[in-house]
């Protein structure tokens, strides 16, 4: 479990822009851009529609309803941490991949609901990454979903 920890540590708190070589493969040749493990600047693809194509295993148009959905929670997140919305989408994509093996599905977009409903004041300063550190310790413990996001709000929710 603590080596569970360390990896999550290592592998969320990193927080510059770019990707490491692991997250900036490109998709098998012929696969989809949205199958990729981590959003690149360059991507064709908003960092919402990504996560919707990836989530619904199909390439999604920019105007989708769900697609709009998405982006317009990526803005609430966006003014809320001081992370853009792309970084956003990476973190929450990443959080999801490093759930799954401990047998905690959650999906990207849950966690980005989940998230961005917990933060108190706009451009707090803690950032996406550190709160999605934290959860993901909380649920590497064990702790359930809406016990961690409960002691989340309380430690990163608004101020008094």
């Amino acid at each position: 479990m603590i080596a569970a920890i360390l990896i999550g540590t290592i592998t969320i708190g990193g927080c510059g822009d770019e990707a490491t070589t692991e997250h900036a493969k490109a998709p098998a040749s012929g696969e989809p851009a949205y199958t990729v493990k981590w959003l690149e600047v360059s991507s064709p693809l908003s960092p919402a529609q990504w996560l919707v194509s990836k989530r619904d295993n199909t390439l999604k148009p920019a105007d989708d309803a769900d697609v709009i959905t998405v982006a317009d929670r990526l803005a609430a997140a966006n003014e809320r941490y001081r992370e853009g919305e792309r970084m956003i989408a990476n973190r929450a994509s990443q959080l999801s991949d490093m759930l799954a093996p401990l047998g905690i599905v959650e999906s990207p977009i849950e966690i980005l609901d989940d998230l961005t409903s917990i933060a108190g004041e706009v451009n707090q300063t803690e950032g996406f990454g550190a709160i999605s550190q934290h959860y993901f310790n909380l649920r590497v413990a064990r702790v359930e979903r809406q016990d961690a996001l409960a002691a989340l709000k309380t430690h990163y929710g608004p101020r008094r």
